[in-house]
């Protein structure tokens, strides 16, 4: 309503993106990429991963500069896709020297405790889980958009539009404003 009254043309919309929380039974607490900044340190931990992705597999190489066991479930039948294939190729090989266990072709169905329930090619539990990190990807936020159609223009750019990298969030963002009259 405010935005009507002052006058405003419309409305650009940057809200981002937010983690997407998988359906996952007894999921209570989980940390996200947050793990990744300095000072936040987990130790002497076992870990679950949950996702293989680019961020699943540097947060696990950084967690494992902490003495903690990881373990990483991935949906796909591989981990890093679309990774740089030597990049890819580096990480792995420091992952599996670290004993990292990867799962793949697997979900995470039930959390029970610190017992994690895993659904694939055999279903089967992972015990004795301290903590866990989701790196399941992001979704676009844009909660005002709904409150705003039909009242006047509204632009979304950015990963409030469609989730991607800074570069297509910078591209996006200028060929809205340009539209713009």
């Amino acid at each position: 309503g405010e935005l009507i009254e002052k006058g405003y043309d419309g409305v650009v919309l940057a809200t981002g993106s937010v983690p997407a929380v998988p359906p996952i039974k007894g999921l209570k607490k989980y940390y996200w990429a947050e793990v990744l900044k300095e000072g936040m340190v987990i130790e002497n931990k076992k870990v679950l991963i949950i996702g293989g992705g680019l961020i699943g597999l540097e947060v696990a190489t950084a967690l494992l500069n902490h003495n903690n066991h990881i373990v990483i479930v991935e949906m796909l039948d591989e981990v890093g896709r679309g990774m740089e294939a030597i990049e890819k190729t580096l990480i792995l090989k420091r992952l599996k020297a670290g004993g990292v266990e990867f799962y793949l072709n697997s979900r995470v169905e039930e959390i029970v405790g610190n017992v994690v329930k895993v659904k694939g090619e055999k279903n089967f539990e992972i015990d004795a889980i301290d903590d866990i990190v989701l790196t399941t990807g992001m979704r676009s936020y844009n909660p005002l958009e709904e409150k705003l159609k039909g009242k006047l223009p509204v632009y979304i750019v950015g990963d409030a539009n469609k989730v991607g990298n800074a570069q297509g969030a910078i591209r996006d963002a200028y060929v809205t404003a340009r539209e713009i009259k």
